[in-house]
């Protein structure tokens, strides 16, 4: 699975990224590095539940980080 990225549009100095990435520690890393993130401009790290439901997805990890 592909990690996703997406950027919060603001006009304040600490803007928020967002990627989304597989529940592995494995391709957390990996996407983390393949954009340069490094681990202070971290915020946060999320684990998203997997659905089984209607439209089945995988357990992910929703990571929010400093852009700057």
């Amino acid at each position: 699975m592909a990690a996703l990225a997406t950027q919060t549009p603001t006009n304040r100095a600490a803007a928020v990224g967002e990627i989304v990435t597989e529940a592995d520690v494995g391709a957390l890393n990996a996407a983390l590095a393949d954009r340069g993130i490094a681990a202070e401009r971290i915020i946060s790290i999320l684990p998203v539940a997997a659905q089984t439901l209607a439209v089945a997805s995988p357990a992910r990890f929703r990571v929010l980080y400093r852009l700057h």
